[in-house]
């Protein structure tokens, strides 16, 4: 690798690091672990997919994380109000999530700030990416 190889990385993810930095600050002012509003975001992103909404297993493998602290944290958005557990399937064992109307306004609210900063943020990451992505799809 060369220095600009260096340089781009580390302009790439100063630029991730920024956003992801700005998306922690906004959950916490709205009362969410960060992955708490990325569990909300998912939800409603794969309830539009499917009206039934995701499973737990689904929101564990999307977010990355363990079966059962997807279910931990599944309880604490239950008991906050953010999200509803639906019984769904023939057997009525199946368990599907959707965003109460609290957990949709929150998620409005973090979302519409979301879009904003990445209107500002944005073209700066693009063009991090960009470059980084020129150097090494060209075999530099």
């Amino acid at each position: 690798m060369e220095d600009q190889d260096y340089i781009a990385l580390e302009e790439f993810r100063h630029r991730i690091r920024d956003f992801l930095r700005f998306s922690e600050e906004a959950a916490s002012y709205e009362g969410l672990e960060p992955q708490q509003h990325q569990m909300l975001l998912t939800i409603r992103a794969l309830s539009a997919r499917d009206v039934r909404g995701p499973t737990i297993g689904v929101l564990a493998d999307r977010l990355i994380i363990r079966h059962h602290s997807a279910v931990g944290m599944i309880n604490r958005l239950v008991e906050r109000g953010l999200v509803e557990r639906v019984r769904g399937g023939p057997d009525r064992r199946q368990v599907h999530l959707k965003l109460s109307d609290a957990g949709l306004d929150k998620l409005a609210r973090l979302s519409k700030i979301h879009q904003e900063e990445l209107g500002r943020s944005g073209p700066q990451l693009v063009k991090a990416l960009g470059a980084a992505s020129e150097r090494w799809s060209a075999g530099k």
